[in-house]
């Protein structure tokens, strides 16, 4: 084993704060504002630049790879709060059902909502429990791809990424309109009748759910409106995302032979799946229904069931499993400790042009988007104004508008002129100031703008677990790069 240019205590180091932002950036991501695909970005982002604080020691760890990264992350994403709820043993209807279940079937309860009559019917726990491993299975496939595929050893190029998105969405697709329904049926026969029975319903005369889904191929809005039907459009998302990933891990694997990305972004995803299962648990804890049945659940436990939490520990074990993944394996690979300040490309007119595109999206579009919703929506809760659009827009535009005439700037002067990086500066050098910035700017952005968040600190078990977290980051960060700055001086 070579020497790694990382003490042991910079690798406990690097995974403990790899946990702790993770988890911070992921609960970011559960506010209105960053949502959904563009706050998986910004997480994304952030793992990125903190890989690169520790591991920009190896040969091309490019500028690139950072918003290259954080793009991954995002790409891949699936809504997946409609099946959550199975491990409690029901999935529900969302809509008006008025008919009944199957024979000798009876309801788990049935709740008024503006939606109408919606029924909770009772599926197995055990089914439902393989269907949000195979859907946590499916939250950083591209992004642990990636990053292991930095540190393998094997050359990677720009088109080889590009290739991997396409097998991904590809065969994905392609599972969607074969066996994922078939699978499905074996694994959770219970909420394929039920889908069914929404079609039916509805006046549908559909002869599966099958048919269905196929007659209206990946038209969400359309599942949108069948009782029972979103739970199996997104259980068709998830497996169908699962055996995408195995494409991509084959891709690795015959045309790369790299088994280390290959089987290594398996096992993390694996990783991640398990730890989101258990944490599944957590999130129907205040149920008495499903794997909770007949359990006399204590008030705390009761109370850190908050999806907040949920949200928060996805995010801290993501961080920590891929830094500790890293800490153990990437030895062989990190020990030269210099700095790649190449360009990706040497056509200065094709790097400038893939740098402009990919920064200002990632580094720009993503947070202005948070930024603006957020604080159009503070000036809505505070009854400034009526509605936060049309401003939101106005400022997701503005702000991107005036990022991207920045980075004309600096990158004509970097790329065109002096045939630098993006930044003209090392990538460490760049992750050093770039983290904690973005760091302190969700910060800000989460805690004080839309309903001001920091106002709910006894109300919501997760703003006093996002301040000690915010605490202990700034401290252990600041703490950390003291002791660099002294060991560089």
């Amino acid at each position: 084993m070579k020497k790694s240019c990382l003490t042991k205590g910079q690798k406990v180091l690097s995974v403990i704060l790899g946990a702790v932002i993770g988890g911070f950036m992921w609960r970011c991501r559960g506010e209105g504002g960053f949502g959904s695909s563009w706050g998986l970005y910004s997480v994304g982002l952030v793992l990125m630049l903190f890989i690169f604080h520790f591991y920009s020691g190896k040969k091309g760890m490019r500028y690139e790879m950072i918003p290259l990264g954080g793009l991954m992350l995002g790409l891949s994403v699936n809504g997946y709060a409609t099946v959550i709820c199975q491990l409690a043993g029901f999935v529900e209807s969302d809509l008006n059902y008025s008919g009944k279940l199957m024979d000798g079937v009876e309801p788990v309860m049935t709740i008024e909502t503006y939606k109408g009559l919606n029924v909770l019917a009772p599926v197995s726990t055990v089914s439902g429990a393989i269907i949000i491993f195979l859907m946590a299975f499916t939250f950083i496939p591209l992004f642990s791809f990636f990053v292991l595929s930095l540190f393998s050893g094997k050359k990677y190029r720009i088109r080889d990424y590009i290739i991997v998105i396409a097998v991904f969405f590809i065969s994905q697709t392609i599972f969607k309109a074969t066996v994922s329904h078939f699978i499905l049926s074996a694994i959770n026969p219970q909420q394929v009748q039920y889908a069914a029975l929404g079609l039916k319903e509805m006046g549908f005369e559909f002869s599966s759910p099958m048919k269905a889904y196929m007659t209206h191929f990946l038209d969400r809005g359309w599942a949108d409106d069948i009782p029972f039907f979103e739970n199996y459009y997104m259980s068709i998302d998830h497996v169908s995302d699962c055996l995408a990933i195995l494409s991509v891990s084959l891709y690795a694997l015959i045309a790369k032979k790299d088994k280390y990305t290959g089987f290594g972004s398996l096992v993390l995803n694996a990783l991640v799946a398990l730890a989101s299962t258990s944490l599944s648990i957590l999130s129907t804890g205040g149920l008495s229904t499903g794997i909770h049945e007949g359990v006399d659940l204590p008030d705390w436990f009761i109370k850190i069931s908050d999806w907040g939490v949920w949200e928060y520990l996805t995010g801290f074990f993501v961080g920590l499993f891929v830094m500790l993944f890293l800490a153990v394996t990437a030895d062989k690979h990190t020990e030269n400790c210099g700095a790649d300040e190449t360009p990706l490309f040497e056509n200065k007119t094709l790097s400038f042009g893939f740098n402009f595109v990919l920064t200002v999206f990632i580094f720009g579009v993503a947070p202005a988007r948070a930024i603006a919703l957020r604080l159009a929506g503070l000036l809505e809760n505070l009854e400034i104004l009526p509605d936060k659009e049309p401003l939101a827009t106005i400022l997701i535009v503005v702000l991107s508008i005036v990022f991207g005439l920045f980075m004309i700037k600096i990158m004509k002067k970097n790329i065109l002129d002096n045939g630098l990086n993006a930044f003209g500066m090392a990538p460490k050098r760049f992750a050093q100031i770039a983290l904690p910035s973005y760091l302190a700017m969700c910060f800000v952005v989460y805690f004080f703008l839309d309903d001001f968040v920091i106002t709910r600190i006894k109300t919501a078990i997760t703003v006093p677990l996002m301040l000690i977290t915010s605490a202990v980051i700034f401290a252990v960060y600041s703490l950390f790069r003291l002791n660099e700055k002294k060991k560089e001086n």
